[in-house]
């Protein structure tokens, strides 16, 4: 299996595939496709980014609550988010993420929480991973 990299052809995967850049297929079935943003951040007491693509900021809305900040928009509003959290706790407790409100092209808000006894509570995340693909 060989990757092809040429600065004029871009870069050409094992099954012929030619790839110009991070973003664009020039031909193949199936399609690749990379992710248009993504980040690992730190969502307790606040919101600190430890590493990111194409986010340019996180706000701290509240106990459990952030919102995403793209450096670059989107096309639209009609991405598809993967979104992780982890709790630091010493009771196992299921942890949801999910999006809160209306996204845009510009941002998006995500609230954790976890399911301790009846219902969900707020919480402020150790570990909050999304991405989005578009």
């Amino acid at each position: 299996m060989t990757i092809t990299i040429d600065g004029g052809a871009g870069i050409t995967f094992p099954d012929a595939v030619q790839q110009t850049n991070g973003m664009t297929m020039t031909g193949g079935a199936p399609r690749y496709y990379a992710a248009r943003a993504w980040a690992n951040i730190n969502g307790i007491s606040g919101a600190t980014i430890r590493a990111q693509g194409n986010v340019a900021s996180v706000d701290y809305l509240a106990t459990g609550r952030y919102r995403i900040n793209f450096a670059t928009a989107m096309q639209d509003a009609n991405y598809a988010l993967v979104a992780t959290a982890g709790y630091s706790s010493s009771l196992e407790q299921y942890v949801d993420v999910r999006i809160y409100g209306t996204p845009t092209a510009s941002s998006f808000t995500v609230m954790v929480t976890v399911q301790s006894g009846g219902s969900p509570t707020w919480v402020d995340a150790q570990y909050l991973n999304i991405m989005i693909f578009r």
